[in-house]
This record gives C-alpha cells, structure tokens and sequence, in this order.
C-alpha cells in the first residue's frame, strides 16, 4: 500500500481521494488524528493519501496530476458572450450582467 499523495489539508487529502474514485481506484486518508498538531508538524508529515493497490501508482499518479494541474488555472476562466466580462471559474453567470455561462 504505497503512500501516493502528501496534502496540505483534510479538505485537498478528500478530493484527491475522490478524485481516485472517480478514476476506478481505492485508496484512504491517514493522519486526519494528527490535524490538531498542524502548525507543531508540518501538514505534508501528517496527512497522507494511501493507494490500496500498488500495481496502479501510474494510473494514480496521472488522475493527481490532472486534478494539481485543474487547481492551478488562472482565476478568470471564461468571458460572458454577452458584455465580454472576464468571470472567475467558480461563477456560473456572469457577475456583471447575469448572464448564465454558456
């Protein structure tokens, strides 16, 4: 059972997690005991991500590449067909005028 993530978070240790399911593969959460020691320990120590199945660390690997790589877009990932505004990624209309994202 091969540690395949280090998260900053309980939160990011859960979506990768669910990002594992959703790809077909099992893994759990260690260290989310520890959380109160966050800031004597260093979170990268203490919360882990552990896959169950060795034989898919590449297939693994690849899903929380793609899930690091979806968290790092810039802020403004669409623009309103309507007033061309630039709305951040996590709006599904525009904050200007409304309009639903297309």
């Amino acid at each position: 059972m091969p540690l395949i993530y280090r998260a900053a978070n309980m939160v990011e240790a859960q979506l990768v997690v669910d990002e594992l399911q959703s790809g077909g593969l099992q893994s759990h959460i260690t260290g989310s005991y520890l959380s109160g020691a966050i800031g004597e320990l260093p979170p990268g120590d203490i919360i882990g991500v552990w896959l169950y199945e060795e034989q898919h660390t590449d297939r693994a690997r690849e899903i929380i590449d793609d899930f690091e790589a979806s968290q790092q877009r810039p802020a403004w990932d669409w623009q309103c067909a309507k007033c061309n505004e630039e709305v951040g990624r996590e709006f599904g209309a525009c904050w200007n005028c409304g309009t639903a994202k297309a």
